[in-house]
């Protein structure tokens, strides 16, 4: 992140100090104010810090009202991570959360998704509506790289290639899979689901292989950058449910093992998507909404996924499961897990639950 952006240690201190940072064990609030925004725990879920220092020039003021839908980490730098709020717009931090800041030159408005340059992390892509734009310095200038000319479609996900960063992959709301060739300057109909595009995911060590999930039409698969795909369906039908997908994953030191989250729960597949194996959860099928889902990247035997009010963690690949309420009377909406320590978790949360 450029230099301009920093803060003094000293000023960051003192910012900590004034709107303290709220330490939680055992799942219960000893925080005062709002408890929303961005929660921490550096020893997966038994204490929380709730992140909510936001720096606003000389004074700071609390996230703890701010309503998170997304994250988006630095591939590059575990510490800088991005998140799209509801009506604040663009927030990151360049200090594992320990201070916020606004992209206060970024487009206002519900943030859907974020995506950074694997390359080079001075490039952020975001969506918001209709819309996709791009900053290349940082922060400091956007650009509106593409807009649908139907204003109900929403841009949903964006993804950029690990391998080739000038190809960007962006899902809307009705089911399109647009494709970039040229770091987004121009676009086109990949593919025309027929239900909105709720994750993407590259295959770590071919990054040809492309899966898109969809709400409702299961997943659809590239083995060849986008130039033609196949249905992944039929093979979900003994799931019910399981073709409204929510996540899916790759697990990054066992390539072969693709997981998929759903209405259904959480299943696996081994064979790139030919079959699948249900995932043996505390709850049963169908009963819970999983709003994140994570694995270790230095340890495949390490699961974790967050309910709107709990968390579950497996040391046993699923075999076995701890449960652990979460810090704050309001439902999690997003979940960030640090790849270079599979013990530090952060939660954002959206709006208090429905009475």
């Amino acid at each position: 992140m450029h230099r301009s952006h920093l803060i003094s240690a000293g000023i960051a201190l003192s910012l900590f100090v004034l709107l303290g940072q709220g330490c939680l064990g055992g799942g219960t609030t000893t925080t005062k104010g709002p408890d929303g925004g961005v929660f921490k725990t550096a020893d997966r879920g038994t204490t929380w810090v709730q992140k909510r220092v936001l720096l606003k020039g000389p004074k700071a003021v609390s996230l703890g009202n701010d309503l998170i839908v997304t994250f988006a980490m630095d591939p590059q730098d575990h510490n800088s991570i991005y998140a799209g709020t509801s009506e604040r717009g663009l927030i990151y931090t360049l200090d594992g959360g320990d201070s916020w800041q606004e992209a206060t030159t970024a487009p206002k408005g519900k943030i859907e998704s974020i995506a950074v340059d694997p390359k080079d992390k001075c490039v952020v892509y975001l969506t918001i509506k209709n819309k996709i734009y791009k900053t290349e310095n940082c922060t400091r200038d956007w650009e509106e790289m593409f807009f649908d000319p139907k204003t109900e479609k929403t841009f949903t996900k964006i993804t950029v290639d690990w391998f080739n960063p000038t190809i960007v992959y962006a899902g809307t709301s009705e089911g399109d899979i647009f494709k970039s060739t040229d770091a987004g300057l121009s676009w086109l109909v990949s593919k025309r689901a027929s239900s909105r595009i709720t994750a993407f995911e590259i295959d770590p060590v071919d990054s040809r292989v492309v899966y898109a999930g969809t709400y409702g039409d299961g997943v659809w698969k590239t083995m060849d950058s986008g130039n033609t795909w196949v249905r992944i369906r039929d093979q979900l039908k003994d799931f019910k449910d399981a073709r409204r997908v929510g996540m899916l994953m790759i697990d990054q030191q066992d390539p072969e093992l693709l997981y998929l989250v759903s209405d259904y729960g959480i299943i696996s597949s081994r064979d790139g998507g030919d079959s699948w194996t249900p995932m043996q959860l505390t709850s049963q099928p169908n009963t819970v909404d999983i709003m994140g889902f994570a694995v270790n990247a230095r340890n495949s035997e390490e699961i974790q996924y967050v309910t709107q009010n709990t968390l579950m963690t497996s040391s046993d690949r699923g075999t076995t499961w701890n449960s652990q309420r979460l810090p704050s009377t309001r439902n999690a909406s997003a979940m960030l897990l640090d790849p270079e320590d599979g013990n530090t978790i952060y939660v954002g949360f959206g709006s208090a639950p429905k009475e």
